[in-house]
Parts: structure tokens; sequence; C-alpha cells
């Protein structure tokens, strides 16, 4: 409980931008963000959540960080364990600074610097689909013999990964879209009896496409439910996204990261029709979809049987008859091995 952190990787000024603020967030691993003056002292905190808002609400990631950020922040003045729980509780937050008598940040407090015992995320009932039966074609020759799912990053197969990424957020009830080589799955999940996950396997009698066969699932999709794509692992809280998704109204939910695309060219920018500027090799920030999605049982009801059928393609059925669609921006790693690429990457 004594455990103290390096404050200063936390502090970033106010008029940082918000792209800034992504990568210090993605380098410290902290949550959290400690917004401070030129002074040093406390004006707000950033987190994840706040991020989203900024974006949800229009900001550019070139905006200040201080237009973005909480600016009244939940702090205390002592490291003291039993008073940051007491707030930690009251207010539902993981972090909270720990300000002197200058309104300067000294120090962070975290959630499970102050627990005498093990975290552990509350159970879900809501149930998980993995899209498991694709042919993995743009990993060939590889898929030709190992069915994309069983792909290994590290000492697991993907499947099992994003399994275990959606357990650790409490949601353990699985059912798993199966067509190509999907005896090799079955055979997997019968040697891996072990896993403590219910697993269900729907099986495709034909190609449906990374939407169609949820038509196949209907009558056990009953509450909302997760579709997740089995060659994308998010670092994402599936908890908060959950709660994201039902407290906007959303009849679909997108869960998008954050990922810069450089462009290998020389950018030419206008202004009034005339040339401005060339800008080099720019790295440009774009949202991207994950293949990660929160449905409500009822955008099933736009599927026909046997149909086959894209994510895209349901999205606009969704919206033209007037359902609401969200999108659920997150900024942490993602690992895609849905290319040669970018499975090369994930296991180095």
């Amino acid at each position: 409980m004594n455990k103290q952190h390096d404050v200063h990787k936390l502090r970033i000024g106010k008029s940082r931008s918000i792209l800034d603020a992504v990568q210090q967030l993605n380098d410290t691993a902290s949550q959290i963000l400690l917004v401070v003056d030129e002074s040093g002292r406390l004006k707000g905190t950033l987190t994840d959540g706040d991020i989203r808002r900024a974006i949800a609400a229009g900001k550019e990631l070139s905006s200040p960080v201080g237009g973005a950020c909480n600016v009244v922040p939940k702090t205390i003045s002592s490291r003291s364990p039993a008073k940051a729980l007491a707030v930690m509780e009251r207010y539902s937050i993981s972090r909270i600074p720990v300000v002197n008598a200058k309104g300067e940040p000294v120090d962070v407090m975290y959630i499970e610097d102050v627990l005498s015992e093990e975290y552990r995320a509350e159970a879900r009932s809501n149930k998980v689909v993995v899209m498991a039966g694709g042919r993995g074609s743009r990993l060939d020759p590889i898929t030709r013999i190992v069915p994309k799912p069983l792909l290994p990053v590290g000492d697991k197969p993907m499947l099992e990964l994003i399994m275990e990424s959606f357990a650790a957020c409490g949601f353990s009830e699985f059912l798993l879209s199966i067509n190509y080589r999907k005896d090799f799955i079955k055979t997997y999940l019968a040697e891996r009896s072990d896993l403590p996950f219910s697993i269900s396997c729907i099986e495709e009698e034909s190609f449906l496409g990374t939407a169609g066969s949820l038509a196949l699932m209907k009558d056990r999709l009953t509450e909302t439910f997760f579709v997740s794509n089995c060659d994308i692992l998010v670092d994402v809280n599936y908890i908060s996204a959950l709660e994201f998704h039902e407290e906007n109204g959303c009849a679909f939910t997108m869960v998008g990261a954050l990922k810069k695309v450089n462009v290998p060219y020389g950018v030419i920018h206008l202004r009034n029709g005339e040339f401005d500027r060339i800008e080099e090799k720019p790295d440009v920030p774009l949202i991207v979809n994950t293949g990660v999605y929160l449905l409500e049982p009822s955008c099933i009801d736009f599927i026909a049987r046997d149909e086959k059928l894209d994510m895209p393609d349901l999205i606009e059925r969704i919206r033209a008859e007037g359902g609401k669609v969200g999108v659920f921006p997150v900024h942490r790693k993602w690992i895609d091995i849905g290319q040669w690429g970018e499975y090369k990457q994930a296991l180095e």
C-alpha cells in the first residue's frame, strides 16, 4: 500500500493536444493524466472516458487537453488508503490524485494499491459471439492448414486470448460461429475442456458473412450481446463499452480504435483553392473499426435465416429503420492478425 508512483510522468500541460495525451496515456499505461498549468498546479484530470466524450462532442485531436479534461477532479491531501478507497467507492473511480497545500499533484493512488485482496470483475450474463467461421484468405497459405482462430499469438491461440479478454471483465458465455476447418476448432475445444468459459458452437452450412450467422442464434441472444471478429484483440474495458451502449440508447455500437496512418507522400494543402503548403509524409489520426460490436437482440430481426450479410450492411439496415448506431472510441493498443504484416508484427 506504500507504493509511490512517478507523478512526473503523468503530468501534462493544459495546452498540449489530445493526440499528445493519447500517446502519453499509452506510454504510461496509467489510465489517468494530471493536467497542470504553468505553475504545476492541478487544473484537471484526463482519462479514457474524457477523451471519448471529447471525440463524441466533435473536438479535433489537435485540440488542447484543457478543454477536454475533468476540471473538477476528486482529490485527497494525503496518501491515506482508507480515505482514497472511500472516495473511489463513493464516486466509482479507480484513480485519485494526491495534492499538496499548493494544489500541486504529488502522487496518484490506484485502486490496485489500496485493496487488500484481488479485485475481481462481477460476473455478467451478456453473451459474446465470436465470428470464427471465415476462410482467412488474406493469411493464405497458412490458413489452408490452421484456421485463423487457432493461429498462435505468444503461447496461446487468438481465440483463447479473445475469450480471456472478455472474461477479465466478467463475460464468460461464448457462442462461436464456425464453418471453415470447424473440426479443428471443435477438436481444440475438446482438448481444452479445462477452459473456465461456457462455450457453444453454432455451425454454418454456408458462408454467411460477418453478420449472417447471428440469425442462427436468435433464440439464445435475448439481451445486449457482443460480437467479435476472431482476428482482433482490443485492449478495452468491455464493461465501460456496455455502459456507453446502454446510457446512449444505442441499438448497435461499434468499438473504434485510434490509429495513425502514415501517408508516404507529400500532401498538398490548399487554401481558398490555391496552394498553401506541403506536408511531408504526415501521420493522419483516424478512428478505425476494430471488428468488436455491441448489439440489441432486435438487430437480429433485420437478418433473414441463412442470409449472407456483412456488418456494414446490417448497420445500414438498422439506421434506415431509425436505430441509433454509436461509436465507442478507444486509444489503447490492439492486435489485428487478419493480414500477414499485422500477424508478423504481433509475433515480434
